[in-house]
């Protein structure tokens, strides 16, 4: 009986991009924009850029900054950069009090003698 072979992909760890930025960029930008697009509804209600509505006119603004701001700012940096960033600047940032600085070889206080 003859064993039979398939052929595994070796590529699991590839990144996947779309115009150098990851899923999670596009999700940031797409998410921006809509919030853009909402509030230049209720801002600029009756006005018009180069014949588009100008709520239509920022979202486009948005991506036209946005894609090529997130490449430049991304490069270099490692996969899940963004959303890694996003957790840190969402989370309380809380410092002990009582731990021991490794900088201060003296005391704080001295013992005075009278």
């Amino acid at each position: 009986m003859a064993l039979r072979m398939t052929t595994v992909s070796r590529n699991l760890q590839t990144k996947v991009t779309f115009l150098g930025l990851e899923i999670e960029d596009m999700l940031i930008l797409g998410l921006l924009g809509v919030v853009v697009m909402l509030g230049g509804q209720f801002l600029f209600t009756d006005r018009y850029l180069f014949f588009l509505p100008m709520n239509w006119c920022l979202m486009l603004l948005v991506l036209l900054i946005g894609v090529p701001g997130l490449m430049f700012f991304k490069y270099g940096k490692p996969r899940g950069y963004v959303s890694d960033l996003l957790a840190w600047h969402g989370k309380s940032h809380a410092y002990a009090a009582t731990e021991h600085d490794p900088d201060i070889d003296c005391a704080y206080l001295q013992d005075e003698e009278a």
